[in-house]
């Protein structure tokens, strides 16, 4: 009976340290597209029928980014939980076109979009969001795994939640420094993403 004991609390503090060991905290910056939900907000191609009222457009869009920032959890040999906070940027000019009539009370002023326009200001937009999503690996090697995940989204503009999914990620490197490139169809995160992470 002493020695089943004792195996059996050789097997529990080899089992703790080996689920200790499982465990592991990284952080994660990517760079990828800006998402859809990014679009929807700020719809670039209507942009022209979004501020019409004042007769302004834009011209040149000349910096369009996502970085994402993610702290990961690995509790297990397959499974991570991942939270990330994106932030898109936009830069682009605005042009002004001349005003053929006056609004009034009732009626918007009207403006002649096939004359030529002038330069107004440049401007930059910028949106963010932050996402929760589960991975499970599903190919674990010693310098490279794949992954999939699936999670939510919430954009700080527009309360809403978002589907993240991810049908494909992978990670390579088995040092403290490692290489991340992902595959998703988030709403509010970056369609794809690639950049590097840091095992702490």
């Amino acid at each position: 009976m002493k020695r089943i004991l004792t195996i059996i609390c050789a097997m529990t503090i080899a089992a703790s340290i080996s689920s200790a060991q499982e465990k592991e905290h990284s952080l994660e910056i990517t760079h990828g597209y800006p998402g859809l939900l990014f679009e929807l907000e700020f719809p670039w191609s209507n942009s022209r029928a979004e501020i019409s009222d004042i007769g302004q457009s834009i011209s040149k869009e000349y910096y369009q980014a996502g970085i994402n920032v993610g702290y990961i959890y690995s509790w297990r040999k397959r499974w991570e939980l991942s939270t990330m906070v994106n932030v898109h940027l936009t830069m682009y000019d605005v042009v002004q076109y001349p005003m053929i009539s006056p609004g009034d009370e009732t009626h918007s002023a009207k403006y002649d979009f096939s004359a030529q326009a002038t330069f107004d200001h440049r401007n930059t937009s910028v949106f963010g969001s932050i996402s929760c999503a589960f991975r499970y690996k599903w190919v674990v090697r010693e310098s490279f795994s794949m992954y999939s995940a699936i999670g939510a989204g919430l954009s700080i503009g527009f309360p809403v939640p978002m589907p993240y999914i991810a049908p494909i990620g992978i990670k390579f490197g088995k040092g403290k420094v490692y290489g991340i490139v992902e595959a998703n169809v988030s709403p509010a995160t970056t369609f794809g993403m690639a950049g590097i992470g840091i095992r702490l």
